[in-house]
């Protein structure tokens, strides 16, 4: 029986690991196009770029590897079960689950090196991307910043600054901002200004003092205009960057014992339904790793399916799976159902599924016969 537990790790490792290195590729070759230009355009240093780029493979393994379970293993039992192998398998007495158990554990251990993962590992490597990408912005800001010159690295906005002095505060600045695409440009004046850096909360601040705000109203035809003492621009810079990756929320750089503490002390309950929400699918995706695996076994036996044919079949099931996934993901984050419901119910409809095709399977009913006798006769 360990002869028959080797061969069939022999036959799925090979081609899991393929998939997991095929797939993390083609989700991270669009990055590396955004993060050349990213050096060679806006002048960002190599090594905080890299780090940048790196910090965002854990995110794309956490989906690849549960997807590569998937695609592995079907395409492992489609070609034992289309070359007649599972035949002389059951010839010689060995029962069907005996060939899907060692996949199962291999299933069972990477489920448990995924939660690890998904609770030490990917957090940590969303707090480095949110703080590289920090410091990448703020060494910009600190570029772009310059007197009598129009600067228009920030996004939606347009400074011209007069004069700067040797402590980094500014007078006589002029503030452009076109808000939106059919309104009139908003112009502000002020007497002094400066720039803050939040490490704490990763935010840029331009600080305006003394001034006064005047825009057009179009619809009204009237000219406004709002003094202030003191007047606060969140910015943000508008470069390729942004299009990599959304900064990350705050609770996806927390642990799971750091989000079920958050639960129980924030008050506000949009953010509690986030919370639960985060906590409950960094917990259900681990599990995919198992469960995708029973419901793929008995479906590539019965479908047959292998080589280019079964990586196809592969990616629709992983189409379909994460199709399942997000709109999970979506209700609950509405309130629509509970994140428990939202993050879970697709594993438990797949192990439903994978239960009944492994019944067709093992009794040879009377559908699996049909079908599998409609594909041979497909194939010849």
């Amino acid at each position: 029986m360990k002869i028959t537990y080797r061969y069939i790790l022999a036959e799925i490792m090979p081609t899991f690991l393929i998939t997991v290195s095929m797939l993390t590729f083609l989700f991270m070759t669009n990055k590396i196009f955004l993060l050349l230009d990213l050096v060679l355009n806006k002048k960002a240093p190599l090594v905080d770029t890299l780090i940048l780029y790196l910090s965002l493979v854990p995110f794309v393994l956490s989906l690849t590897i549960p997807m590569s379970m998937m695609v592995s293993t079907l395409l492992a039992f489609g070609r034992l079960s289309s070359d007649m192998e599972i035949t002389a398998f059951k010839s010689s007495g060995i029962h069907l689950f005996h060939l899907i158990a060692p996949v199962l554990v291999f299933g069972v251990v990477m489920t448990i090196a995924m939660l690890y993962f998904n609770d030490k590992i990917l957090p940590a490597a969303n707090y480095t991307f949110k703080e590289t990408h920090f410091k990448i912005l703020k060494k910009q800001a600190d570029v772009a910043i310059r007197e009598r010159v129009f600067i228009d690295q920030f996004e939606g906005y347009q400074f011209y600054i007069d004069h700067l002095n040797s402590e980094g505060l500014f007078s006589q600045v002029k503030v452009f901002n076109h808000w939106a695409p059919q309104a009139p440009v908003q112009t502000t004046l002020a007497k002094t200004g400066s720039l803050e850096t939040n490490t704490q909360k990763y935010q840029m601040l331009f600080h305006l003092d003394n001034g006064i705000m005047s825009w057009d109203n179009n619809n009204y035809q009237t000219y406004n205009r709002l003094y202030f003492q003191h007047y606060t621009i969140h910015l943000k810079l508008g470069n390729q960057l942004a299009h990599i990756d959304d900064i990350k929320k705050d609770f996806e750089e927390m642990t799971l014992n750091e989000i079920s503490d958050e639960i129980q002390s924030t008050k506000d309950d949009g953010r509690k339904r986030s919370l639960r929400n985060e906590f409950q699918k960094r917990i259900s995706l681990p599990f995919a790793c198992v469960i995708l695996i029973w419901f793929c076994a008995p479906l590539g036996l019965w479908m047959k399916a292998k080589g280019f044919i079964g990586f196809i079949l592969g990616l629709a099931m992983i189409f379909v799976y994460y199709m399942m996934f997000t709109v999970g993901q979506i209700l609950s984050e509405r309130g629509v159902v509970n994140p428990i419901i939202g993050s879970w119910w697709p594993n438990l409809f797949l192990t439903v599924a994978g239960c009944f095709i492994y019944y067709l399977v093992v009794s040879e009913h009377s559908a699996f016969k049909n079908f599998t006798g409609f594909s041979n006769k497909k194939t010849t």
